[in-house]
């Protein structure tokens, strides 16, 4: 499989760009396993960390490019501004919870590098214990619509085994050879620096849901996206969304399907998008608006997105 790059003297021709947030262990333990001969420069954007975190800050700023932002913001927007610093002609977006395998950055390099067809190469996400490959983080198509719904209506919560679920997670990929994708695990993606260039980086009005499929399939229409499954990086998980408050999750999470839908759905898509946003808040706004008024100012928002697709309307920032 390997082209001849892969066997080329290592030069330093790649920046990683990691966004992290009250996460300073994980961080240092994800630099950590970067001393790559490929590496140019590791770039940590800071995004609002936690003002407990000072020694791991320091020792962040020893041994990478810190990025600090002053206030939260949007995991696509932290990206760009981490993009901003660096200036080598790949870069490896990378979550603050992966590590790194031995190999891994000079095997998804040569892979990229050796067609000018592609624009993009994801990782096999493994389990850091077992080294089994992580079912939930295997390539998977874009999303459709009825994807939306099954999240958007609870259906995938109450009945995970659904047919469109299933479709949508369980699509048949071979771990032993590289392959065409749609949407190969965002968590450790290789591009070149061209490319995100040309399409404008990450799409700012995302948050931190769905940005991933917004920037892929964008870089899709230019090339070829592959899944290199020889280039393994651990997942830890338990990254920041997990503590993240109910109304927090609910903001990010359906403003992510409401503009990935304005982005990239048809005008009847788009319809029907806007009225299953307004059939889930619109109650909950009700139930929900003395005793949980910060849920319901979430449900609230919701709602505003729904009724500027039914509208025809740009989705407004609903963000955290």
């Amino acid at each position: 499989m390997a082209p001849d790059t892969l066997h080329a003297d290592p030069e330093p021709i790649v920046d990683v760009v990691i966004v992290s947030a009250d996460m300073a262990d994980m961080t240092l333990a994800c630099v950590a396993g970067l001393q790559d001969p490929w590496v140019a420069r590791i770039i940590v954007v800071d995004n609002a960390f936690d003002a407990q975190a000072g020694s791991a800050r320091e020792q962040l700023a020893r041994d990478t490019t810190v990025v600090a932002l002053a206030e939260p913001h949007g995991f696509a927007a932290a990206n760009n501004r981490g993009l901003e610093v660096g200036r080598a002609p790949y870069a490896l977006l990378l979550n603050s919870d992966i590590l790194v395998t031995p190999g891994a950055i000079g095997t998804m390099l040569a892979t990229l590098r050796a067609d000018p067809r592609n624009v993009a190469v994801g990782g096999r996400l493994v389990d850091p214990d077992t080294l089994v490959t992580q079912p939930e983080y295997r390539p998977r198509p874009f999303p459709k619509l009825a994807n939306l719904l099954v999240i958007m209506l609870g259906i995938e919560e109450r009945w995970p085994g659904n047919p469109i679920t299933r479709r949508y997670h369980g699509a048949e990929v071979d771990d032993e050879r590289v392959q065409a994708v749609d949407q190969p695990a965002a968590a450790a993606l290789m591009v070149p620096r061209e490319a995100l260039d040309a399409i404008g980086g990450l799409d700012e009005r995302f948050w931190f849901w769905f940005e991933d499929s917004d920037l892929l399939l964008r870089l899709r229409a230019r090339g070829r996206v592959l899944y290199v499954p020889e280039a393994v990086f651990r997942h830890l998980g338990g990254g920041t969304f997990r503590r993240w408050s109910k109304s927090e999750r609910i903001r990010s999470i359906f403003h992510g399907m409401l503009h990935y839908g304005d982005a990239h759905f048809s005008r009847g898509e788009r319809f029907v998008l806007g009225a299953a946003a307004l059939a889930v808040s619109v109650p909950r706004i009700v139930l929900f608006g003395r005793s949980r008024p910060e849920e319901a100012s979430a449900w609230r928002a919701v709602a505003v997105g729904g009724v500027a697709l039914l509208m025809g309307r740009k989705v407004p920032a609903i963000a955290p």
